[in-house]
């Protein structure tokens, strides 16, 4: 048996493969308590790229980042953010004038400072009338996770705001929810949570009654981003201009002083800590082995939680030419096992929108296709930056819709380490395999975002 591994790993240039006490080590250092679960754009999310990136310069990777006091590159790329505008207030017209902002209601979403259309209360299932604005009713045990899908359809059917009344599981969340300052975003849906405290004044006002909601906001201060940023340079003269590129997002939510409970840090153990930990090991097998022919590029992306700011910059500030980015995979959430899938398997979003996922498969990747894809997880991760960009791009997961997302929760103590470490070593031939191809992955006909 011992022949035959080391007959495997010598057949495709490596003389190593990723060890549980390495997986182990960059986990507990980047989802411990002392990394302040690494809130997008603060100190601690700096420390996460610093230290990403001088574990790139210890595998011998080539420096990505910005220039440093010596002028020479750094691992690490400051990207600057502009001041977000936050929410802070929402008023309603009459009759419901004392249904107040942080009080009864809070924000799941909002683009639109100013909403106006007639009532209509809806259960999950029901059909959004054009422009109305919906008062949802949830069943006391539905979960969110579940729900929520169905929740976004009914907005992005035509409403102009889905107004949710909390249920169990919501109100048991309601401190953290209403308490987060909340961004207008680009796009989306204006989407919000009502509490039942809330509901009284909502008793009298008929279906069909026009409902304006206001929101008054201001523009926070400049912020920055950090990305982690390494290279392997091809060795060969043609395919040495081409790249592929392997990343995750290295930040999360940090800490939130409204959260149910004493534990208010949420350390992003699987979220994404297991995916940027993914990144470093292929670096250090890689790394270690002959130098593949193509350039590959390993980026731990900042700020994805908080808009997707560092994958944003890169796709607009590409350290070369975008035509010379074959594919790109990033991992997100590979700490734990998915159920729906065979406890070996990982699975792909977009598995079906490219020809990427089936050829690795062929090669030996483990890799099936999304098996929620009522989830959009195509559209949540950094890959999507650079997918709307034309690059072909596919995030690699195995999350299982656990109990811990976004939870002060997703701590080290729930990572399955067996599974992480045979996952990274499982795409080790396969990313072998591309980053020393000719092949160029391509969009299915009508599948391209």
């Amino acid at each position: 048996m011992i022949a035959a591994v080391v007959f495997c790993l010598v057949s495709f240039g490596y003389s190593q493969t990723v060890e549980e006490r390495n997986v182990r080590a960059g986990m507990t250092f980047l989802a411990s308590d002392a990394m302040q679960g690494r809130g997008s754009g603060t100190t601690f999310e700096r420390i996460a790229a610093e230290y990403i990136g001088s574990q790139f310069m210890q595998f011998g990777l080539e420096p990505a980042g910005e220039k440093g006091f010596d002028g020479k590159p750094t691992y690490v790329q400051t990207v600057d953010v502009p001041g977000r505008t936050y929410v802070q207030d929402i008023k309603f017209s009459a009759p419901l004038e004392s249904v107040a902002f942080g009080k009864h209601l809070a924000v799941f979403g909002i683009f639109s400072k100013d909403i106006t259309g007639p009532l209509q209360r809806a259960r999950v299932g029901d059909a959004a009338k054009k422009g109305a604005v919906v008062l949802l009713t949830l069943g006391e045990d539905e979960k969110w996770n579940e729900v929520q899908p169905k929740v976004s359809q009914m907005a992005a059917g035509g409403a102009a705001a889905v107004i949710v009344i909390e249920n169990n599981e919501l109100h048991s969340h309601w401190g953290e929810i209403a308490g987060r300052r909340a961004p207008l975003s680009r796009r989306g849906i204006n989407q919000f949570l009502l509490s039942k405290d809330g509901l009284d004044a909502w008793a009298s006002v008929a279906d069909g009654t026009a409902i304006t909601m206001t929101a008054t906001t201001a523009e926070g201060p400049k912020t920055h981003t950090w990305n982690a940023m390494g290279k392997i340079t091809g060795s060969d003269q043609t395919l040495g201009a081409q790249v592929i590129l392997l990343t995750s997002h290295l930040d999360h939510v940090g800490v939130r002083d409204n959260a149910p409970g004493d534990d208010k840090i949420f350390n992003g153990a699987d979220d994404d800590a297991s995916g940027s930990v993914a990144v470093l090991e292929l670096a250090r097998v890689l790394g270690a082995g002959k130098r593949p022919k193509r350039t590959v590029y390993f980026v731990c992306f900042g700020s994805e939680e908080a808009g997707g700011y560092g994958a944003r910059y890169f796709v607009e500030n590409m350290p070369f030419p975008k035509e010379t980015l074959v594919a790109n995979l990033e991992f997100e959430m590979i700490g734990r096992p998915d159920a729906k899938v065979k406890a070996e398997e990982l699975w792909l979003t977009g598995y079906e929108r490219s020809n990427l996922g089936p050829e690795l498969a062929r090669r030996g990747a483990k890799l099936v296709q999304d098996p929620h894809p009522e989830e959009n997880f195509f559209q949540r991760s950094d890959n999507i930056q650079l997918a709307r960009a034309g690059i072909i791009a596919h995030t690699v997961s195995s999350f299982g819709l656990h109990t811990d997302y976004h939870k002060a929760s997703d701590e080290v103590k729930t990572i399955d380490f067996g599974h992480m470490t045979k996952s990274i070593n499982s795409m080790i031939k396969p990313i072998d395999w591309l980053v020393n191809s000719d092949f160029r992955p391509s969009w299915v006909e009508g599948k391209r975002p």
